[in-house]
């Protein structure tokens, strides 16, 4: 029997996982998600899975609400300062620092974050990353 490892399956998007997180977004984010292609989906949600462990979260739940926020919000909310300080604290585990972002932002700085970037062009740009080889996603 083939084992595969859990940072194999990490590196290699855990299919099943991304299956269910692109379950879990058009469920609860139709909204956000009913006009993207199910490739595209799956793009946003392998490249927001890495941004996300990127900052250390692991658990499927912390992982499956950061990549909402990308979805809902901005693709770049997390590096609003205020977001990026909660993401960064170390006194926080990584994985309830997600939780801890709806307890230290401010409606105010909820909507500067999403205000953080143009969507269109940052999705353009990880693409061109991921053709280049350099990508997240």
């Amino acid at each position: 029997m083939l084992k595969v490892k859990r940072r194999q399956r990490s590196e290699a998007g855990d299919p099943a996982f991304v299956d269910r997180t692109v379950g879990h977004l058009r469920r609860f984010h139709g909204g956000a998600t009913e006009r993207l292609s199910d490739d595209e989906l799956r793009f946003r949600v392998r490249h927001g899975l890495a941004r996300g462990r990127g900052h250390g979260l692991t658990w499927e739940s912390s992982l499956t609400v950061f990549v909402a926020h990308m979805i809902e919000l901005c693709p770049a909310f997390d590096e609003h300062p205020a977001a990026a300080r909660v993401l960064a604290d170390a006194s926080i585990p990584p994985d309830e620092r997600v939780e801890a972002l709806l307890a230290h932002l401010t409606e105010g700085e909820w909507e500067e974050a999403a205000r953080m970037c143009d969507p269109v062009a940052y999705w353009a740009r990880a693409h061109a990353d991921e053709a280049d080889g350099g990508g997240q996603g």
